[in-house]
């Protein structure tokens, strides 16, 4: 399992990633663990987080949390809303068994951003060469 933050530049970015990645995790393309979603409307005074906001996450992981305490860290919550800016949307994915090519399609055309993962450097990179050339305009089709 992986976690990543992705950020986006409206507060309704990641609402929409949320749909995207049930529909991937329907048709078994990712495994879904946990879903966080932050954002931080103009109005507010700092960001505001809805955790589990899968009924499929919040069942998975309240279980998981039982058995093995495995769920989205506070501190990777904490280090995203520190990362966040007025205006500003975030998803945070706990997730497995990602097809990566597939899931990089699904969001072709999306302006989001890592900000944070459990990943290594190398798959760092290799996700955001992924995503960055899927939002290429230049990219191939």
């Amino acid at each position: 399992m992986s976690t990543t933050a992705w950020r986006f530049s409206g507060t309704e970015g990641a609402d929409a990633a949320v749909l995207r990645l049930k529909q991937l995790d329907a048709q078994d393309l990712i495994d879904v663990q946990d879903v966080t979603v932050i954002r931080w409307p103009h109005y507010a005074t700092a960001p505001q987080a809805q955790e589990h906001v899968t009924s499929e996450a919040s069942k998975a992981s309240s279980f998981a949390k039982k058995l093995t305490k495995a769920g989205i860290d506070a501190g990777m919550l904490d280090s995203v809303k520190g990362d966040m800016t007025p205006g500003t949307s975030a998803l945070v994915l706990l997730s497995a068994d990602a097809a990566i090519d597939t899931v990089v399609q699904a969001f072709e055309g999306q302006a989001m951003e890592l900000i944070r993962s459990d990943l290594s450097v190398q798959q760092e990179d290799l996700l955001r060469d992924a995503f960055a050339n899927a939002s290429s305009p230049n990219a191939d089709k």
